[in-house]
């Protein structure tokens, strides 16, 4: 998807830093800590314009407070492990660490060029933070705010994937056909698993080049044993053995694959292919690509129900919903949104998803049993970018 990554590149306007505590939106109380039991209820919502993360309690849907972090936040995350909130902010090359206790900014380390994607460990204790524009990986401590490792040799990297023990990051590179992997007791690359045809010409950062588009992410299986990673420019797809590192197999998914994303019960992994706008459903177990489903333009998201029956595939730039039935295998109707969706996330208790509206600083919010749209939050920020759950299949685009 060409628009996809660029348009993160070329919208990052600098912007007025914002670095302070939370504040209970409209009010000037402070909301209670979303620390603990409670957060699970929270959905964060990073605000590329406004440089904060806005808190919004989903069981009354309201926002309760918005805090402070630096320019042009793209993603945001949060350790229950390390009792913080973390957000990337590409404008500063900073990352925000954020004490959700006291509601105070704990810490703000200054990274490498254009920190973007970043993915916490197992244990909640380390991040993995994908420098985009320096080619660098950081490896952050969250016991100590510090960080620890600043490792170089990738190529744009783009969303960042652990294994269950913790001992190896997945880095997919944009710019590059092939995943990068990292011990991360060595701090180091200890190899490379190529992906499609390894004779295709990377990005090499000249404007020819600038459509190029190489990995997304890699999608781990419901057991963390695989990981599924589509690659844009040849249409294949590696399966991956994330315990040794290794690659098991590389098959075609079609045009343009953005990336994969797997059904919580584990059956299959949804491709979108912007290519020709369709969906490409694969069976996780046998690795065949059992249906071509309808999609649409500049797809960059997809979320589910929590059964697994209903994708939400979102249309960046059809601005809707395409929502498809995984046990009929067909397309089950279209969810017209009032603004331009970014990503979603689909609530782990109530199952209600929420998708930010970058053009419209909204939030919209779909009931997934009757794949209506129910309503919107208002005002949550300006240009909204991201929607983040503990507990939840949480993504970035």
């Amino acid at each position: 998807m060409p628009s996809g990554f660029q348009q993160v590149q070329r919208s990052c306007a600098a912007i007025g830093m914002a670095l302070g505590a939370l504040i209970l939106a409209g009010s000037g109380a402070q909301a209670h800590s979303p620390d603990g039991a409670a957060n699970s209820d929270y959905l964060y919502v990073p605000n590329r314009a406004s440089a904060d993360v806005t808190i919004i309690d989903t069981s009354k849907d309201q926002v309760i407070g918005r805090v402070g972090v630096g320019n042009v936040p793209h993603q945001v995350t949060v350790s229950a492990a390390a009792g913080a909130l973390i957000a990337s902010n590409t404008e500063d090359n900073s990352l925000s660490i954020v004490d959700l206790e006291t509601q105070q900014t704990a810490a703000t380390l200054i990274l490498d060029t254009e920190p973007e994607h970043m993915e916490l460990s197992p244990d909640g204790m380390t991040l993995a933070v994908g420098n985009i524009a320096a080619g660098t990986v950081s490896l952050i401590d969250l016991q100590k705010n510090v960080e620890t490792a600043r490792i170089d040799g990738f190529f744009q990297p783009h969303n960042l994937t652990w294994n269950n023990a913790g001992s190896l990051v997945f880095a997919a590179n944009l710019g590059a056909n092939h995943i990068s992997v990292v011990d991360t007791a060595k701090a180091r690359i200890i190899r490379e698993i190529p992906v499609g045809d390894p004779q295709m010409v990377a990005y090499r950062g000249s404007e020819a080049d600038a459509d190029f588009q190489g990995l997304i992410n890699v999608t781990r299986s419901i057991d963390g044993k695989l990981g599924f990673a589509a690659h844009g420019e040849s249409g294949q797809m590696a399966v991956i053995d994330l315990d040794r590192g290794e690659l098991l197999r590389n098959l075609s998914v079609g045009a343009r694959p953005w990336r994969a994303f797997a059904t919580p019960d584990g059956k299959f992994m949804v491709v979108p292919r912007n290519g020709d706008k369709t969906v490409a459903i694969v069976d996780a177990v046998t690795q065949q690509t059992v249906a071509t489903l309808p999609g649409a333009a500049d797809m960059t998201g997809v979320n589910t129900d929590p059964s697994g029956r209903f994708a939400y595939v979102i249309s960046r730039g059809d601005r809707k919903l395409v929502v498809l039935d995984l046990v009929q295998m067909r397309a089950h109707g279209e969810i017209a949104l009032g603004g331009s969706p970014e990503t979603g996330v689909t609530a782990p208790g109530s199952g209600k998803l929420y998708v930010a509206l970058s053009s419209s600083n909204q939030v919209a919010v779909i009931d997934t049993a009757t794949a209506t749209l129910t309503g919107t939050i208002e005002r949550v920020g300006e240009e909204p970018w991201g929607a983040y759950m503990v507990g939840a299949a949480n993504y970035c685009h």
